[in-house]
């Protein structure tokens, strides 16, 4: 269910003209609002990134290891449902590790992304890939495909709670509200994201503790306006 909320007012002014130093302002009457509609909805397609690491020092050897997990780690992906070309190493490289100047372990590091596009079997996949040797750094992040009608839908009900808003302070002005003067739309907010879920308290809040990957939490997505109405005569 979609919830609307108007946040607070940043400005109603009455103006004839705008003055030379505020050239940025509408010139003519007008009343400012912000509002914006959030929803609460469970994702439909996950995102995994996890590192494949070998501290061996011999080249032939680190390969052959990180070869190995990389097959590993394909087949595991491909046995829960994750087609091939949603799997992609996105980086590999070897470089030393340091203390100071001196040259502790050399690492094989190969980095890789999966998009899971059906969330059923989220948690055996998570936990088999935590199970795998030489597995580091695995970070998850959920989205939902049909965010462009997830935004359409929240942009008109975010322009009726402004116009509602609007429609109040022209009340209490004892005028008429006119028409929009101008709107413009902040970028679709997804307050969860991939450790934790946003707390409900300011307009767009930060993420809050960390939460456990393997399980598959609701997204909140949120999106503002900022919309000028001329004041009616």
């Amino acid at each position: 269910m979609l919830k609307m909320f108007a946040a607070a007012l940043v400005s109603a002014a009455l103006l004839q003209a705008a003055p030379a130093d505020a050239a940025d302002l509408p010139a003519y009457p007008f009343i400012h609002v912000t509002a914006a509609a959030d929803l609460h909805v469970m994702p439909d397609t996950g995102e995994i990134d996890f590192d494949i690491v070998s501290t061996d020092a011999d080249l032939e050897a680190a390969w052959k290891l990180v070869h190995e997990r990389l097959t590993a780690s394909r087949a595991l992906l491909a046995a829960q449902g994750v087609k091939v070309e949603d799997v992609s190493v996105q980086d590999v490289l070897r470089r030393p590790l340091k203390e100071g100047e001196r040259v502790t372990a050399i690492e094989t590091r190969a980095s890789v992304h999966a998009t899971v596009r059906d969330l059923n079997a989220w948690t055996a996949l998570i936990q088999s890939l935590l199970g795998l040797p030489n597995v580091e750094s695995l970070a998850v992040a959920f989205s939902r495909s049909d965010a462009d009608k997830i935004e359409a839908e929240l942009v008109s009900q975010a322009l009726g709670a402004a116009r509602v808003k609007a429609q109040n302070i022209a009340l209490g002005l004892g005028a008429k509200l006119g028409p929009a003067g101008g709107v413009a739309l902040a970028p679709l907010k997804n307050l969860s994201n991939a450790m934790g879920l946003a707390s409900d308290a300011p307009r767009y809040p930060s993420v809050s503790s960390p939460r456990d990957p393997q399980l598959v939490g609701v997204q909140k997505f949120v999106q503002g306006v900022d919309v000028i109405y001329r004041i009616g005569k």
